[in-house]
């Protein structure tokens, strides 16, 4: 496909600082309703193991770890299940400066399957265990929850960048910078 004679591009990227900073921002907010929720519903918010058992907070921390995999893993299942792309199309890589983990897409995809990709992570790792964790008044799941959807304020940047754009357009993730290049039909490039 050949999409510069057919559409417009519009840059719609951040750096990878800008992103991190202005992303805890943006996922902090959700982060502590998210806490406060716990605490409103179950009456506290147990963060301390006291039974005594270490090897709880050591698991913990290797769920972290592995959440943070996970976490990129997601946006290519995203990718895959709602763009329908294959494998192939997505690269993972370690951003060597600031040691942030990334999956990029290849290949431009339409920006709804796009938007999921980005969105599947903070619901996944996210919202979903805290919800888990509100209802059944299990602090380390709303903890668990509430971290992933912390880390995911940079695609909720991402997501907060592509509001304005129509649902014709393809997007290509950006091979350097946080966020994409957004194509939008020349007839509906009125963005």
């Amino acid at each position: 496909m050949q999409p510069s004679t057919q559409y417009h591009r519009f840059d719609r990227t951040t750096s990878l600082v800008t992103a991190n900073l202005v992303g805890i921002g943006l996922g902090a907010v959700p982060a502590i309703a998210l806490y406060i929720g716990h605490i409103l519903y179950n009456g506290n918010l147990i963060l301390i193991d006291d039974s005594g058992h270490w090897w709880s907070l050591i698991l913990f921390l290797i769920l972290i770890v592995v959440g943070i995999i996970v976490h990129e893993l997601l946006h290519a299942l995203g990718w895959i299940l709602a763009g329908r792309v294959p494998f192939s199309a997505i690269k993972f890589g370690v951003d060597r400066e600031t040691l942030s983990p990334y999956a990029h897409l290849r290949q431009p995809l339409p920006i709804n399957p796009y938007r999921f990709g980005v969105v599947l992570p903070a619901i996944g790792l996210g919202l979903l265990p805290a919800a888990i964790g509100i209802i059944g008044n299990l602090s380390l799941f709303t903890v668990y929850g509430a971290f992933f959807t912390l880390t995911a304020g940079g695609d909720f940047l991402v997501l907060w960048l592509l509001r304005n754009d129509p649902p014709q357009a393809l997007v290509t993730d950006h091979p350097e910078r946080v966020g994409c290049e957004v194509l939008i039909p020349v007839d509906n490039s009125s963005t």
